[in-house]
Order: C-alpha cells, then structure tokens, then sequence
C-alpha cells in the first residue's frame, strides 16, 4: 500500500505546527519577562524619585543643606530610615517582593566628590551612571549639594534562563538638588 498524499501532508503539518508553537511559547515568556522587568522598574523609578525629595527636603526642614567634606563620616540615620520606608513601600505594592534581592544607595555629591560616605543597603546595584560627574552651580554662584538614590532589584529572568544569559537586575536612579 502506498502512502497517500494527505498523510504526507499530515506529518508535514505536524512538524510546521511544533516549530511555530515552540517559536510562540518563547515569545510569551519574553513578552511575560517583559511586563514584570518594566513593573519593577516603574516602582523603583517612583520610589528613588520620592526617596531623592525626601531626603532633599529633611535637609530643608532641618537646615543642614551645605554640609562641610567629610568624606570619612557615614551620611547618617536618615538614609536609615530612607531604606525603611523604600522598603516598606516595596513589600506593600509587589506581592512577592524578596528583601535579599534589593539594593539601595544614597550619596551626596558637591564638586564632583562625595561629602559624606555612600549609605549603601543590600545588593551592589553597580550603577554605571553613579560614577559620571555630579555638579551644580545655581544662578548665585554658589555649588549645590546634589542627592543620588539608586535602587535595584534582582527580578525572575524566564527568558534568560531559556537562552542562557542573564538579564535580571533593574535598577533606577534619580538625582535631586538640595534646597
């Protein structure tokens, strides 16, 4: 008995549909590590945005914004309570939200040097951008103290455990100038 042409085609059609359905399912593991990636990142973008204006405004309610270089001494207890707060609001508004996969880092620059020692919590965020020069020199010729927060967070990478690297960590940063 001789093989008929529509069970040819039916062993063609099953192969067609494996390639396109495996090609599928990579695209929504992608478009899903997406979609979590660019949620973690919208929540940092806020949180560092808010944490740069808090502290920039603690400096002004307590009138400690043109401190002297003191690059031995530690920023102090506001970044401490900073941290609490970003991390507080992270495990409200993220559900699984692992602590140990968060970093957190507040400097304060002026003239390029930093005037205190970076307050760094968690993860390196290893922040590329962290390391470009930070000045400012307002209309009164006088150089502002800027405040740098950058946070981090190690997500899931479906995809990269697919294809074998690593895309996980998302980080933000937000500069704000004292008042």
């Amino acid at each position: 008995m001789k093989n008929s042409p529509s069970k040819l085609q039916q062993g063609n059609f099953t192969v067609e549909f494996a390639i396109v359905g495996v090609f599928f399912a990579l695209l929504l593991v992608f478009s899903a590590d997406v979609v979590v990636k660019l949620a973690y990142k919208g929540k940092l973008e806020r949180l560092s945005y808010s944490a740069a204006s808090i502290i920039k405004e603690r400096t002004e309610i307590y009138g400690a914004d043109h401190f002297p270089f003191e690059p031995e001494k530690q920023i102090g207890e506001e970044a401490t309570q900073l941290y609490d707060i970003v991390l507080a609001s992270l495990k409200r508004t993220s559900g699984n939200f692992d602590a140990e996969k968060f970093g957190f880092q507040v400097r304060m620059v002026r003239e390029n040097k930093n005037v205190r020692v970076p307050f760094t919590q968690g993860i390196s965020c290893n922040n590329s951008q962290s390391l470009q020069p930070l000045d400012f020199v307002t209309t009164f010729g006088r150089r502002a103290t800027l405040y740098e927060v950058t946070l981090c967070y190690e997500t899931p990478s479906w995809y990269g455990n697919l294809i074998g690297k690593e895309f996980s960590r998302v980080s933000s940063r937000s500069v704000s100038m004292g008042r």
